[in-house]
């Protein structure tokens, strides 16, 4: 591995972040980095955290504590540029798919370009929506509105809407849920291209044949906690308990063909000893 890469600071790091909501502790002491033009899978079964530890590396929801770095500086602390900044070189697929309901497909698609390169003239955004939409395998008018789809058709409106301003860091809550088998493996061959581009990638997902077709690495979240995270030969067998489904099938898949990187590999023993360890309400 190329010596600058190693010293490379990780694209996102979470340090220590606690998260609640009320009386219940969604992320408990949460450590991980992810680093960049790889792509990290967080596996994680519902109500496990995956989805705030997502939004709390966006910077779409505020730890009551910890830090959330952006390449090496703290997200909390950016002025209204340096957030700019980020957004315009960010994607966030959200599990929901989170459109706009009151406008048009084309108009949820456009407003990266709009908002973070509005010199664009109004040719050139829509030939860019339209191209985004089919690269996706959305073939229906651009002028319906998110009512008018399916589920499945508004998850791929929402990752046209995360990929059309071509960011440098992608964060993904399930992109393939909603969506049929084919629909599903045209996501993944996206995937594939943007991590051939050096994409930095970030997927929250209880999907075993996502975690298993394009984790660098893979981290296990339980009762808002990281089990583990590391290289995904390295991870892969240390917590056969943590996921009953997806895990077991990764493990019966088998290892892959090794790790290009080496990650500080993130595990508590004490939670790795018993599949009841550090239980406790989340959302």
């Amino acid at each position: 591995m190329p010596e600058a890469r190693r010293n490379q600071a990780p694209a996102l790091e979470l340090k220590e972040v606690f998260y609640s909501s009320g009386d219940y502790l969604i992320l408990d002491d949460i450590r991980v980095l992810f680093p960049a033009g790889q792509c990290s899978v967080i596996l994680g079964q519902a109500g496990s955290g995956k989805s705030s530890l997502l939004k709390a590396a966006a910077g779409l929801v505020i730890p009551q504590r910890g830090q959330i770095l952006v390449a090496g500086q703290r997200l909390l602390n950016f002025n209204f540029r340096q957030e700019q900044d980020f957004r315009a070189s960010s994607g966030f697929v959200f599990q929901d798919s989170a459109l706009w309901q009151d406008t048009t497909i084309l108009n949820n698609v456009a407003m990266p370009l709009r908002v973070h390169n509005p010199k664009l003239d109004q040719k050139t955004v829509y030939n860019t929506v339209s191209a985004i939409l089919r690269k996706v395998g959305y073939s229906e008018d651009m002028m319906l509105r998110p009512a008018d789809l399916s589920t499945g058709e508004q998850k791929l409106v929402s990752i046209a809407r995360a990929i059309v301003h071509e960011p440098a860091l992608l964060l993904m809550d399930d992109p393939v849920s909603a969506l049929d088998e084919d629909a599903a493996d045209h996501i993944s061959s996206i995937l594939e291209e943007l991590k051939k581009k050096g994409t930095t990638i970030v997927i929250a997902t209880n999907n075993s044949e996502l975690a298993y077709r394009h984790a660098d690495n893979l981290g296990v979240i339980k009762n808002g906690r990281i089990l583990a995270f590391g290289c995904y030969d390295d991870v892969l067998g240390k917590v056969e308990f943590a996921l009953s489904g997806s895990m077991a099938r990764l493990l019966a898949r088998g290892k892959r063909s090794g790790c290009a990187d080496h990650l500080p590999d993130i595990d508590n023993p004490e939670i790795m000893e018993s599949p009841q360890a550090g239980q406790r309400s989340t959302t």
